[in-house]
């Protein structure tokens, strides 16, 4: 008897040496970045008034500041806006979505190609991403840029394009899969992308679009939150390229601000940056959670419309202006805030969820609420702290639907699909030359 319980001990003792010796072997743990300087470029995003309300009885809760880089970028684009003889000043907020933000690309190229001028969307004079967003706003603030030259903007959007075109899977991530995640850590790992944001940038070593980004007309922003405070942060693109000592070095800067806000935990291998003394380590799990911080550049914006508006606005009501002439004001000096959403706002129906379930089930549907709803309840929410405002939304819903005869209008668990990717290509397409357009307004406060 004794011999047989200390052979069971030695069966469930060699198991578990397997077991961590697998674990060890194969977990991926977090990939990091060794930037320096990194930390002088990245600020910590305000809450926004909304929530820092929710928030008052926090001991230790951020405090309001609208002196850094973006909130003055969202001014200056005010005051663009509303000075004779300049082009307008607008914004645009590019939603995360993973392989979603093919439909973006597929848009803004169509449009570009059918602009005349190589130019998709003109007077944007700000940029946010977050996470596949990121991405696209790197080639965007060159290819929306009309002091590039054409041919340097149509060469920003074939990287934009070519981006989101991947041969295989394999060619953007490791994917093993939710099955994988005790043993792995995550669902995919991302040294692969790494490499594929930095060709995306420097194609055979070509330094010209890290050049181009740098000197950039558009001012743009990167979104991620830091796991250890959950404080939601965001890196200046063109301040991480101006302060690189080469262009490599900035495309590596790129890639870990631009992976930082794409590194969504369990599903993307989780990710670190270290400043210049290496003590600076911090971990971040992607920005989906904040959506592209609609609610602090929306703040800002009406801060600096009402300011401009300060004077005849209150001439108008003393006149006896109708509060719809005050709205009306209020719209001609917003610049117009344009929102990419890349991917679907509904959640396509399954009645398989009625009849199966399971760990890996449920994991997914606890994934597509997050996102989902987190990214929705954003963009519905720009109203609260932008009333009057001209607010132009896209999506990608509709890309099962649509007359297309390219690649798939389905997919499984992939994370990068490239049959489905061309599909969503497709529909950024269809919907930039449809009669009506890509773009439909969110109504006013008042409307709703």
């Amino acid at each position: 008897m004794d011999n047989f319980l200390w052979g069971v001990a030695a069966g469930v003792l060699g198991v578990a040496a397997l077991a961590f010796f697998a674990f060890t072997m194969f977990r991926r743990g977090p990939l990091t970045f060794q930037i320096d300087g990194f930390y002088t470029h990245v600020a910590d995003g305000d809450v926004g008034p909304l929530i820092r309300d929710v928030q008052a009885d926090v001991p230790d809760a951020a405090v309001c500041r609208l002196d850094d880089r973006m909130s003055c970028s969202i001014r200056d684009a005010v005051q663009c806006h509303n000075e004779a003889g300049r082009p307008d000043c607008d914004v645009l907020l590019l939603s995360g979505g993973g392989q979603w933000g093919a439909f973006g690309a597929g848009l803004f190229d169509t449009l570009s190609r059918n602009s005349g001028n190589e130019l998709a969307l003109g007077g944007v004079g700000v940029i946010t991403g977050i996470s596949t967003g990121s991405l696209q706003a790197l080639m965007l603030m060159v290819a929306l840029d009309p002091k590039q030259t054409p041919d340097m903007r149509s060469f920003a959007l074939d990287r934009l394009v070519w981006g989101y075109a991947p041969e295989r899977e394999s060619d953007v991530v490791r994917r093993t899969g939710l099955i994988g995640v005790p043993l792995f850590g995550s669902a995919a790992g991302t040294r692969r992308l790494r490499q594929r944001i930095i060709e995306a940038l420097m194609p055979g070593g070509d330094e010209r679009l890290i050049e181009a980004i740098g000197q950039s007309s558009i001012e743009a922003f990167a979104g991620f939150v830091e796991a250890e405070r959950g404080v939601f942060r965001y890196a200046d693109i063109k301040e991480l390229v101006k302060a690189a000592p080469t262009a490599a070095a900035a495309a590596e800067a790129l890639a870990a601000a631009t992976m930082a806000s794409s590194a969504m935990p369990v599903f993307h291998q989780q990710l670190r940056v270290a400043g210049s003394d290496g003590e600076a380590l911090a971990l971040y799990d992607g920005g989906v959670r904040r959506s592209v911080f609609f609610d602090r550049a929306m703040a800002a914006v009406d801060r600096e419309v009402r300011e401009q508006m300060k004077g005849h606005a209150l001439a108008k009501i003393a006149g006896g202006a109708t509060q719809a002439a005050i709205a009306q004001d209020y719209e001609d000096t917003a610049p117009t805030v344009y929102v990419v959403r890349n991917g679907p706002t509904v959640r396509k129906r399954d009645a398989a969820f009625n009849t199966s379930s399971g760990p890996l089930k449920n994991g997914q549907r606890g994934y597509d609420l997050l996102v989902n709803e987190s990214e929705i309840g954003a963009i519905a929410g720009l109203r609260l702290n932008n009333p009057y405002g001209r607010i132009m939304l896209t999506s990608a819903d509709r890309y099962d639907t649509f007359p297309s005869d390219v690649g798939e209008n389905f997919k499984d668990d992939e994370m990068f699909k490239p049959a489905f990717m061309a599909r969503l290509r497709d529909l950024g397409r269809h919907k930039a030359e449809r009669p009506e357009g890509p773009w439909w307004p969110l109504s006013r406060i008042e409307q709703v």
